[in-house]
């Protein structure tokens, strides 16, 4: 028999045996690292969400674009410094795959750990169950209507069900904005503030008074978006989320509370201070605010660094391909102001009262609601200048008594789609939307541009082509080619 160090083998065998299931009891307890949880807190998952989802629409420092710049060149409010791709509608696709792969994942699975049994204990933990499945269902239909309005039918109700529909099929925006509403209205029937609070929340600190204002909101943005499709069914959800009780003042506004420190300050701190400057202020907005000697304009945007093209507060022109943009300087033109927009903690906004307000008078115009629309159409206009820090009554008052500003009861639609344009600067889609519902302001089409119109909608992403081509062109045979002048459902 052979021996180690004069001890039968079989022996030592025999101990290491002993010893080993004497010390594999608890063994899984005792190399659970605390660093890296095996059950990730709801609290994490909803914090992960926002930022994901803000990172989708206004940006991040690997995701420099996010959706909404482009938006916000299509709608004529930002330009490429040196002309672009965008500014002449040369790119067509845009990808909407991190929206589902980070943000609206999250969500779901906060969903589904405060609906099971066996979690439902542990997700607590965050706060009442009920309270995060509003919230995140709140979150799922802002971050779903985003989507829909930019690309119009996506995937969403095969879409987050893991592999039974690895390749889900597209819904058609029609039953999108429908369920979009249903999902709003039981989102916030769901919410019991006196029940308690939620964590992880940046946008309103769990405050499940504010998100219950916020659902209301937002459905009254969803019901708006189709008066021109299914105004029966605009006006019926559009008074309902009224009298259920929306936001009231700039106290109840949305916004994403940007940090000091990378990853998670503005992406806008990044693209100016840390980065190569590559837009400026669209000569669209600038000129139309200089027009209406708007005080914003000196919250929105700096004045130009170099004062060769006469001064103040100057434009880049939109519309430009890049040799004629880089015929115009960088520091000739203003860019976004330092003070509001380029702070590492500036924040964005998700949805205003001033939308609201705007919302309501539109509404009254149209009959859907009681109260008078130029009373809500100043009070829009007010909560913007509030919004951007114009305090001072008299500017405000002097403002609203021009001729160009006053209501016009001629043409309501030109007077509400120009102001609301105004005060949804930095806000891409929404003012793109809102442009294309409207047709206001009436915008230009870019002079270098390679198609005949502005765009209406971004192209698929060509990972959709490749890998979930059947159902891409299903989508596309119902909606139109995949392009940019194709309209979108309720873009009619």
């Amino acid at each position: 028999m052979k021996t180690i160090k004069n001890i039968p083998t079989i022996l030592l065998l025999g101990g290491l045996l002993i010893w080993s299931a004497a010390c594999t009891e608890g063994f899984e307890e005792l190399n659970i690292d605390p660093n890296q949880p095996l059950e990730v807190p709801t609290s994490s998952l909803l914090t992960g969400a926002q930022r994901e989802l803000v990172a989708d629409l206004f940006g991040n420092h690997d995701q420099l674009n996010g959706i909404g710049l482009p938006a916000m060149i299509y709608a004529q409010q930002m330009a490429n410094l040196r002309g672009g791709f965008d500014d002449i509608y040369a790119t067509v696709e845009g990808d909407f795959s991190t929206f589902y792969t980070n943000g609206l994942r999250d969500l779901e699975e906060v969903i589904l750990l405060n609906s099971n049994e066996e979690t439902m204990v542990n997700a607590a933990l965050s706060g009442p169950n009920h309270n995060q499945i509003a919230v995140a269902r709140i979150l799922k239909a802002w971050a779903y209507q985003n989507i829909t309005d930019v690309w119009g039918d996506v995937p969403y109700q095969e879409a987050l069900k893991g592999n039974a529909f690895s390749l889900p099929t597209y819904t058609d925006q029609e039953t999108i904005y429908l369920d979009l509403i249903k999902e709003l209205s039981e989102a916030a029937a769901m919410i019991n503030a006196a029940d308690g609070s939620i964590d992880g929340d940046i946008i309103f600190g769990g405050d499940m008074e504010q998100w219950y204002k916020f659902a209301n909101s937002l459905k009254m943005r969803v019901a708006l978006r189709l008066s021109n499709v299914a105004p029966n069914v605009a006006a019926s959800a559009l008074s309902e989320a009224v009298a259920a009780g929306p936001m009231t003042s700039t106290d109840d506004n949305a916004f994403y509370q940007f940090l000091e420190s990378q990853p998670n300050n503005n992406p806008w701190f990044f693209r100016y201070e840390l980065s190569v400057p590559n837009y400026g202020i669209a000569s669209t907005l600038v000129d139309m605010l200089k027009s209406l000697n708007d005080p914003r304009l000196e919250r929105y945007a700096d004045p130009a660094i170099n004062q060769t093209l006469g001064g103040g507060y100057i434009g880049q022109p939109v519309g430009l391909d890049r040799a004629s943009g880089s015929a115009i300087s960088d520091f000739a033109v203003s860019w976004p102001n330092t003070e509001t927009i380029l702070q590492p903690t500036s924040v964005f906004t998700i949805m205003s009262y001033a939308e609201v307000a705007f919302i309501k008078a539109e509404a009254a115009e149209r009959g859907w609601i009681s109260g008078s629309p130029s009373e809500f159409y100043i009070e829009a206009i007010t909560a913007s200048m509030e919004q951007w820090g114009i305090s001072d009554p008299s500017a405000v008052a002097d403002y609203l008594a021009q001729e160009a500003v006053t209501y016009d009861t001629t043409n309501p639609m030109r007077s509400i789609g120009n102001q609301k344009w105004i005060s949804f600067y930095m806000q891409g889609v929404q003012s793109w939307c809102e442009w294309r519902r409207l047709q206001y302001p009436e915008l230009e089409v870019a002079r270098d541009g390679v198609i005949d119109g502005i765009p209406r909608r971004k192209g698929y992403p060509p990972s959709e082509i490749n890998l979930n081509k059947a159902n891409y062109e299903q989508a596309v045979a119902r909606q139109g080619s995949d392009d940019l002048l194709t309209r979108v459902w309720w873009d009619r």
